[in-house]
């Protein structure tokens, strides 16, 4: 339980906490807010108070595309922290070393800690980074005030629990820390450290803007599935915050801050049907006039009419549903065990309802063929989903499958694989772990986005469901990612129909928000003529 710590040296501690992005335009360059740091800033201020100063920089909120060195840089040299705290996900591993290299310029004798999902891959190169001293292995709250009560009474900071480092070549690791028994003991999220305008009016993790001034919110943490891909986090027994705890966090973010729409985070927040249920209905008895969306996912196959109608009336306007394969060979091979006739019915139930669903997919597991390949495509294709995510399978460091493939002798290098999907792609064809090449898998990718999305009778459907939680303006400004994605202009889309939906769609975006919009293409005179006024 995190407590506050007994007095002792009156000595300030400052502190720069530092999210990262990866240079490449990876998933998590869609907004969100870092409620990891923010968990961590809880915890030291209510375990030590005004005897720390604790600043944050979100490298995410810098513009897209822009190298946020020159930012991260001028932070660190501002703040001339004694303590640096980096976060990010696995995706970001490449930025860890840049940004403790940074810190340690700014202040040669700061402490740099790295923490967040990434960690708990254990990757070498973060033991034996010179400018990384300790790596923060699992949840940080417990063990970052630990850790601090140690530097602020002057004893023995080696001997905190969860934490590793490099000594004299050799990599120490203490005994892990139990994971948080009680989510209600954790203060809230400290919305002190950031600027919550920085991260409004940008893509989110529904790979949409908002319609008002949202955020991000965990109310669970961890997942009794044990996907082989998947990295172990939160452990794999679902920890929950109560109904009451989770309707307070929600009372003061609307109130004091203003938000009007909740993306929840958890990693399967719908696994207790009779929880969820509780905290919609309470936001229905409070008549509170909210959006939620769940872009990290929903477990479909356990979706029933009852959890999508309490949903929809609380407010949910948009989730993903991850399929990964159609293919029952692999879902069992993978040990997602995906029911994949209930998971096609919660599609359509979920349209049925007026839910926008986006599935997510991978193809390239190990041994895939072709044509299980194409099956995950056709069930897509025949579903009723709006939005569909294809990625390329990738073994990251710290879960089963790369562990798996090591064994089998594929030679995996961690530091290729570390550097995130983004790198694993067609441009890196070994090490080759399905039966199909990979330019071959980055074909088919981009053959299904393009067939996908423009279809006339998927296009008119998205059309209605913005109307609730998105906006027109909104569906075009994403569409022309899917468009340009799949390599197509307005004379390349096969379904003509649908290019004369996209052409009238991408007029009426500009006319609405001429400053987000001015980047869609106008469509030629001749398909301009045959749109309906």
């Amino acid at each position: 339980m995190i407590q506050r710590a007994d007095a002792g040296s009156d000595r300030t501690l400052k502190i720069a906490l530092v999210n990262l992005r990866a240079r490449a335009n990876d998933w998590h360059h869609l907004m969100m807010v870092p409620l990891g740091l923010m968990y961590v800033s809880a915890a030291l201020k209510r375990a030590f108070g005004e005897r720390l100063e604790i600043r944050q920089f979100d490298t995410c909120t810098c513009p897209p595309y822009q190298d946020a060195d020159e930012a991260i840089r001028a932070f660190l040299q501002r703040e001339r922290a004694d303590l640096v705290g980096i976060r990010g996900f696995t995706s970001q591993a490449a930025e860890f070393p840049i940004v403790a290299a940074m810190a340690k310029e700014a202040n040669p004798e700061c402490l740099v800690i790295a923490g967040g999902p990434h960690t708990n891959t254990r990757a070498e190169a973060l033991f034996k980074d010179p400018a990384i001293d300790y790596v923060c292995l699992g949840e940080g709250e417990e063990t970052i005030v630990e850790f601090v009560g140690h530097l602020l009474a002057g004893t023995d900071r080696n001997t905190t629990a969860g934490m590793g480092w490099c000594e004299d070549g050799e990599i120490r690791i203490n005994a892990p820390r139990p994971l948080i028994a009680d989510l209600d003991a954790i203060p809230f999220p400290d919305y002190s450290i950031i600027d919550l305008d920085a991260y409004q009016g940008r893509l989110t993790m529904t790979d949409f803007l908002t319609q008002g001034r949202f955020t991000s919110l965990f109310t669970s943490r961890g997942c009794h599935f044990r996907c082989t891909y998947c990295h172990n986090n939160f452990g794999k027994r679902v920890r929950w915050r109560s109904t009451r705890n989770v309707i307070e966090e929600m009372d003061r973010l609307i109130h004091e801050h203003g938000i009007v729409e909740f993306q929840i985070v958890d990693d399967i927040f719908n696994a207790n049907k009779e929880r969820a249920i509780e905290i919609f209905n309470e936001v229905v008895r409070r008549g509170w006039k909210v959006w939620f969306a769940f872009p990290n996912g929903l477990r479909g196959d356990i979706m029933d009419e009852e959890f999508v109608m309490a949903a929809r009336e609380a407010g949910a306007y948009h989730w993903a549903l991850a399929v990964e394969t159609a293919t029952p060979r692999l879902q069992k091979l993978i040990r997602k065990n995906n029911k994949l006739d209930k998971l096609f019915d919660a599609i359509e139930l979920s349209d049925k309802h007026g839910v926008f669903v986006c599935t997510f997919n991978m193809l390239g597991f190990p041994t895939e063929t072709e044509q299980e390949m194409m099956a995950t495509v056709d069930f897509n294709l025949r579903s009723a989903a709006h939005m569909a995510h294809f990625f390329v399978v990738t073994p990251f460091q710290g879960t089963q499958m790369f562990d798996i493939l090591q064994e089998q002798g594929m030679g995996l290098d961690p530091n290729i694989i570390g550097q995130g999907f983004q790198n694993f792609t067609a441009e890196n064809p070994e090490p080759q772990i399905s039966m199909v090449p990979r330019k071959r898998i980055e074909e088919i990718m981009v053959d299904v986005v393009g067939r996908f999305h423009f279809d006339a009778r998927r296009m008119r459907r998205m059309m209605e469901l913005t109307r609730f939680g998105h906006n027109h303006a909104h569906l075009a400004i994403h569409l022309e990612a899917r468009r340009w994605s799949a390599g197509l202009d307005y004379d390349t889309i096969h379904d003509r129909e649908a290019a004369r939906i996209l052409a009238g769609l991408n007029m009426k975006a500009r006319a609405m928000e001429p400053a987000q919009c001015a980047h869609l293409p106008v469509p030629p005179p001749e398909l301009l003529a045959q749109v309906a006024v």
